[in-house]
């Protein structure tokens, strides 16, 4: 044991055996629960990662199949606007993450 852990368990120790004893007051807990922060309900940013994640996989299905599978001898107004809503959709996810990274910092 570090000579840390050695004053903490002396410390400890001597706290228990000189210490003011609690005072058995039953509402101590509900005062002190109430002041408390409520807790984070985080189903709502389960919800957005989920979302974002299938996203990710359509929008990279896409361009696998938009590069790979797809005949690009004829372009059609259909493969325009399939595209451009496709590059659209890929710089949201790839923006939406950092936004979010300095809107906390």
């Amino acid at each position: 044991m570090s000579k840390r852990e050695n004053k903490d368990i002396e410390l400890g120790k001597l706290l228990k055996q000189d210490g003011w004893g609690a005072e058995s007051n039953e509402w101590f807990t509900h005062r002190v629960m109430h002041k408390l922060p409520a807790k984070k309900n985080n189903s709502a940013l389960h919800l957005a990662w989920t979302c974002h994640i299938a996203a990710i996989v359509v929008c990279a299905a896409y361009w696998l199949w938009a590069l790979v599978f797809n005949d690009n001898t004829v372009i059609t107004v259909r493969h325009i606007i399939y595209f451009v809503v496709a590059i659209a959709v890929t710089i949201m996810l790839t923006v939406s993450p950092i936004v979010a990274i300095f809107r906390r910092g």
